[in-house]
């Protein structure tokens, strides 16, 4: 049987979830970064994507999907604080849909690095949403 530990992914909103995982896989820049009980303290940043939880040996699962934010691991808690975050389920996938195709749209058509960065990260979470209602 696999070890839990404590699992809390919070907007500025609200408490996405708070509960208990034998594993966790979260979007970084870098990657995606896997945990597990007794991981090393860790704190990065969390890249839009999708964070996949195991919540026990069964193979229970949540998927949700997140945006920009940072993650923090220490004594077996993991903290996940994102701009947004969505359980799979519960993703309007035509909306999410939209909105990459819009943000597709003003890629095409941006001239200003920080417009370039939004139209991007909009890109992202969008993506994001559509893959994480695919999984969950």
């Amino acid at each position: 049987m696999a070890k839990s530990f404590k699992v809390m992914i919070v907007t500025p909103d609200k408490t996405a979830y708070e509960g208990d995982a034998v594993s966790a896989i979260i979007p970084g820049l870098a990657g995606y970064l896997g945990v597990w009980a007794n991981h090393a303290p860790l704190v990065g940043a969390v890249a839009p994507g999708v964070v996949f939880l195991r919540i026990d040996d069964a193979g229970s699962e949540k998927h949700f999907s997140v945006g920009t934010g940072f993650v923090e691991i220490s004594d077996n808690v993991v903290n996940v604080m994102t701009d947004t975050c969505e359980l799979a389920n519960e993703i309007d996938v035509i909306r999410a849909q939209e909105a990459l195709d819009r943000a597709r749209g003003r890629l095409k058509h941006v001239e200003a690095d920080l417009d370039r960065e939004r139209a991007r990260l909009a890109a992202d979470r969008a993506e994001a949403r559509i893959k994480a209602s695919r999984e969950g």
